[in-house]
């Protein structure tokens, strides 16, 4: 026998969290966030009259948009950030191996150059092989 599955959707209204429960069209509420599923459980065990033990409920905490539109923005720049530094990286390393191959500097002199350590430079320069 499977066990039922409630769902609770929690919205943040001021100073409360409202727990609605679909299922049964009813509602409570809750000052902290981890009361949330103990007060969804006792509204759904007194209006179904059931034991509050005897079924299972999933919680959905809902964002307010401005703050899911925050998050997508944050999310595009992290992405955005990182393509970047992906490209940096690929410039970075042609230039030490433009210079090293091009130029015929060695690697002190690329370091020198680059300011970077001439380990940091044959870094680079294999990193080109291996990118």
């Amino acid at each position: 026998m499977t066990r039922r599955t409630y769902q609770l959707t929690a919205t943040r209204e001021g100073q409360w969290w409202i727990i609605d429960v679909p299922e049964l069209d009813y509602r409570t509420q809750a000052r902290k966030l981890d009361q949330v599923e103990h007060m969804g459980r006792d509204l759904i065990a007194l209006m179904e009259d059931i034991a509050p033990d005897s079924f299972d409920v999933a919680t959905v905490i809902a964002m307010p948009e401005s703050v899911a539109a925050q998050l997508d923005e944050a999310t595009r720049l992290e992405h955005e950030a990182r393509e970047v530094a992906a490209q940096a990286a690929r410039d970075r390393r042609a230039a030490a191996r433009a210079l090293h191959d091009t130029y015929g500097l060695s690697a002190i002199e690329v370091a020198a150059v680059l300011g970077v350590t001439r380990a940091r430079v044959y870094q680079l320069l294999d990193e080109k092989a291996t990118a």
